[in-house]
């Protein structure tokens, strides 16, 4: 993906998320890839709490509401958590299964309290039974996002690495613009 200017947040995160469906070749609905996209929006704004999301899920709450919007979070959480940071999680005490677990739960136990809203009910039911998936779509997602962008330049010695460990078409593609010939059957660069 090319850098471009975009109207909003939305807009970006819809052109990004729309790429990170395709490279992991994920049907998703619409109304789910917008949630996606809406969560990461979130995420611009919102900061991680330490707030352990396992007694979340587990707390009954107080009323209905605090237990949706509790579930929620979970959700939201361990998907951003897994897609974002799952490198750094495999150097913790809990890793990115543990979070798609957490997720994935929380995410089923809202499909079936929001049953009644059928539209949002579906997407939390479409979140949880695609739950890894999406999270690959959010570690693509990040890699678009964030991937060796150092002050407006590229770190191509940085993507350099990235490809050899992964052999990713779309870092391949950035190498490639950057001047780079890259040889996947020499592993290596010209």
């Amino acid at each position: 993906m090319d850098v471009t200017l975009a109207a909003s947040v939305d807009e970006y995160f819809h052109e990004v998320v729309t790429d990170a469906l395709s490279a992991v070749d994920l049907e998703a609905s619409q109304p789910a890839s917008w949630y996606l996209v809406g969560l990461l929006g979130d995420f611009t704004k919102a900061r991680l709490t330490d707030e352990p999301l396992g007694l979340k899920l587990a707390a009954p709450g107080d009323d209905a509401g605090e237990r949706v919007r509790n579930l929620k979070q979970v959700g939201d959480t361990s998907l951003y958590v897994a897609g974002f940071f799952a490198e750094s999680l495999s150097r913790s005490l809990v890793d990115a299964d543990y979070y798609v677990s957490l997720g994935q739960a929380a995410y089923g136990q809202l499909a079936r309290s929001l049953s009644a809203s059928k539209s949002i009910g579906e997407v939390y039911e479409e979140l949880a039974a695609k739950f890894p998936q999406f999270v690959d779509v959010l570690a693509q997602v990040r890699k678009r996002t964030n991937l060796a962008e150092l002050n407006g330049t590229t770190d191509v010695g940085k993507l350099y690495e990235v490809w050899l460990r992964t052999r990713d078409e779309w870092v391949e593609k950035k190498l490639k613009a950057a001047g780079l010939i890259v040889d996947p059957g020499n592993k290596g660069v010209q």
